[in-house]
């Protein structure tokens, strides 16, 4: 049985595409700081993040991994004169640098192997101008860093890709400041929110399906909020 590590597991999106990984036959483990809710035939894995050093020793633990689901981040929602030096230090460390170290990390063993499958959340954020700086910037570097790793680990037949969500219905655009909500909803299509299990869907796709030839692409689910 193929095993997949979907980080952010406990709430939203990627509670949504552990679910669906585990439908389709995977051994799924779901990584976040806490878990509100049971998940239903996932394994959990209580993990901090920002715990950096420790991330070689977490994906030793558990294991041949085949697909690595990059979905944790924050968000502040805060203007860029109330950042706090701890605010964005948090923000840069979850949403950066831990999906860095652990797709270093997995890698390692999906090399030794010649296959492995990386999906990584990024956000129409990375793409247009947003009321939290910061978190657009790290967004912006999750789009990079996708196409860099693909690169990279590409000729090991590693395929590294990435999603770009719009607006969906989570914790995390709840907590958005309004004007940004605003801002998105004047552009999309369908004049809603999207729901968690229709990015789920994507990740599924090419964590298990998408040919071998798609490597760094970034798929916009983003119901024409912003169109390039």
């Amino acid at each position: 049985m193929k095993a997949a590590l979907v980080t952010g597991a406990g709430r939203g999106i990627g509670r949504a595409a552990a679910e669906a990984l585990a439908k389709s036959g995977m051994k799924v483990f779901g990584l976040d700081r806490d878990f509100s809710e049971p998940l239903q035939g996932i394994e959990p894995v209580r993990f901090d993040l920002t715990e950096l050093s420790a991330i070689p020793k977490l994906i030793e633990g558990l294991g041949r991994l085949d697909v690595l689901v990059n979905n944790a981040g924050i968000q502040a929602a805060l203007p860029i004169d109330r950042y706090t030096d701890e605010a964005r230090s948090r923000m840069l460390r979850v949403n950066l640098e831990a999906p860095v170290e652990l797709i270093r990390a997995a890698s390692k063993g999906m090399s030794e192997r010649g296959s492995g499958r990386i999906v990584n959340v990024a956000s129409v954020a990375a793409y247009m101008a947003h009321t939290d700086l910061w978190y657009g910037v790290t967004k912006a570097g999750v789009v990079s860093f996708t196409r860099s790793f693909a690169s990279y680990l590409g000729p090991q037949g590693i395929q590294v890709n990435a999603v770009a969500p719009g607006p969906i219905d989570t914790d995390l655009l709840k907590n958005a400041q309004p004007e940004r909500i605003a801002q998105l909803m004047r552009t999309v299509y369908t004049k809603r929110v999207g729901r968690p299990e229709e990015v789920a869907e994507a990740i599924r796709w090419l964590a298990l399906d998408a040919p071998a030839i798609l490597n760094g692409a970034v798929i916009d689910v983003t119901d024409g909020c912003f169109l390039r």
